[in-house]
């Protein structure tokens, strides 16, 4: 059976309605295929843009105040510099110490400091500036000591300690001398 042309417009003829509403068919089924393709890469895109606004939002929102928030950091990142040591300035390091020892009552035996220069692969714009201090005095004087160095405006790092007792416990009742090596590192500059 050969279809003829005459054929098709005879079976044309004969069911119109049929004939257009299988072609209508045809049409809707190609175009929710072709929708439903692009609807898939168009959510996609939709999020895609949805996020980038979202993360835009959020930066114009907290962009908000900026200025404020920049004097604020840079007054913080200043006074913490002020609590940075020179690592040229020896002299005044040294002083530091000098100046919680006098507060604290302790006697000073040894004050050396450590290598001044940064540690080889050091990266950073601030580095250890090392000191073992040895002092002696008894219980509350160190305490009084270590607190000092602890609550005073230098950022330090102990590194290790070691405490001796001296002799028994002496006559004013105040308890035996004990001595103190510190040996820590202030942050500080090059």
């Amino acid at each position: 059976m050969t279809l003829t042309l005459k054929d098709a417009v005879g079976f044309l003829k004969r069911y119109p309605i049929g004939v257009a509403c299988g072609l209508l068919s045809v049409i809707a089924i190609a175009g929710y295929v072709v929708r439903n393709s692009r609807a898939g890469d168009l959510s996609d895109q939709l999020r895609s843009v949805e996020a980038q606004g979202a993360k835009i939002q959020g930066d114009v929102h907290n962009a908000n105040d900026l200025v404020a928030q920049y004097s604020s950091l840079t007054a913080a990142t200043k006074e913490l510099e002020s609590r940075l040591v020179q690592g040229s300035e020896r002299a005044r390091n040294q002083q530091y110490f000098y100046e919680i020892e006098s507060e604290t009552g302790v006697r000073e035996i040894s004050l050396q400091p450590n290598s001044g220069d940064p540690k080889k692969g050091a990266s950073g714009f601030c580095y250890g500036i090392g000191y073992t201090i040895t002092v002696e005095g008894n219980f509350q004087q160190l305490l009084g000591f270590v607190g000092r160095l602890e609550s005073g405006p230098h950022f330090y790092r102990l590194l290790s300690a070691s405490a001796l007792r001296r002799g028994e416990r002496d006559a004013s009742g105040t308890g035996s001398l004990i001595s103190l090596t510190l040996n820590l590192e202030l942050l500080g500059l090059p």
